[in-house]
């Protein structure tokens, strides 16, 4: 389809790695169809986003927590939180997957404390005839995307504050730290898009901890904090990802290269950190998965 709705890009991304925003003016947030195999990056913004899998299958991780993609998954993230997608084809059906990303500014202009709030679509609030109709309205989307008429941008901004309210009447897990919401100076994304751009390097926690005037042991308690895991687990998900994209869409063969290109400092290292993250050795799961 050639809608706008269905020409997805890649995230616009700054030095911290903040997705900028692209929404169109007549919207609240940012619709996205996506119909095809992608790896969409680690990144973050102010809003809150919600997917919705029709077809497909990858895996999702939010805040460096990994799960998988089926059809029929709902995904929230919160505002702030480090996410990132990639989506497979599914018994040869290609995906076909819903991305609302709300722009965080225009947000907290309806809501003021729409960024202090954690969600989930397993928070113990929601029931599930309540992550029923935040589904059935996903469905909707999708079918208002391939709608063209004057009313059409009524029924998708319905929708959309549908949505919202659902999802802050019911999805509300917990509330985010407060040094990490707009209302303060950020202290992760800094030190997050530092991780980002030196992953494929030789980087210790020593290094990023002096990069930012901390002490090791207090760097690394702060990571933990904020993160919820530790500086090395989240270094090896960014180098995963990056070696994922070279396995599954590059032309190298070998698991050397693979590993060297992105910071992993030995084949051994590579294929167990890959094997636990996918349950597969890096060659078994790229003949699985090509194959299909």
């Amino acid at each position: 389809m050639s809608n706008e709705f269905y020409a997805v890009h890649e995230p616009i991304l700054d030095r911290d790695y903040c997705e900028q925003p692209t929404h169109l003016s007549r919207y609240p947030a940012l619709i996205l169809v996506h119909h095809n195999r992608e790896i969409i990056p680690a990144h973050w913004h102010a809003g809150l986003e919600i997917n919705y899998v029709v077809n497909g299958t990858g895996t999702v991780s939010i805040d460096s927590k990994i799960e998988r993609l089926h059809p029929g998954k709902l995904c929230i993230v919160s505002p702030y939180s480090i996410h990132s997608f990639v989506t497979e084809n599914d018994d040869g059906r290609p995906p076909l997957i819903l991305s609302i990303s709300f722009d965080g500014k225009r947000l907290q202009r309806i809501y003021e404390l729409a960024d202090r709030f954690l969600l989930s679509p397993y928070a113990a609030s929601a029931t599930d005839e309540d992550r029923h109709a935040i589904s059935e309205r996903c469905l909707a989307m999708i079918d208002a995307t391939t709608q063209i008429g004057a009313e059409t941008s009524l029924k998708i901004n319905a929708l959309l504050y549908e949505m919202l309210y659902l999802v802050y009447r019911r999805f509300v897990s917990g509330t985010r730290k407060h040094h990490i919401t707009s209302h303060s100076k950020g202290t992760m994304q800094p030190i997050l898009g530092f991780i980002e751009s030196h992953h494929t390097e030789q980087l210790t926690e020593e290094n990023a901890a002096r990069e930012f005037g901390y002490s090791r042991e207090y760097f690394s308690r702060l990571f933990k904090e904020n993160i919820d895991i530790n500086f090395k687990e989240y270094l090896t998900k960014l180098r995963l990802e990056d070696a994922y994209q070279q396995l599954m869409y590059g032309n190298v063969n070998k698991l050397a290269t693979i590993a060297n290109d992105t910071g992993f400092p030995s084949v051994r290292s590579f294929t167990g950190a890959f094997r636990k993250h996918y349950g597969l050795t890096p060659l078994a799961y790229r003949k699985a998965h090509l194959d299909i």
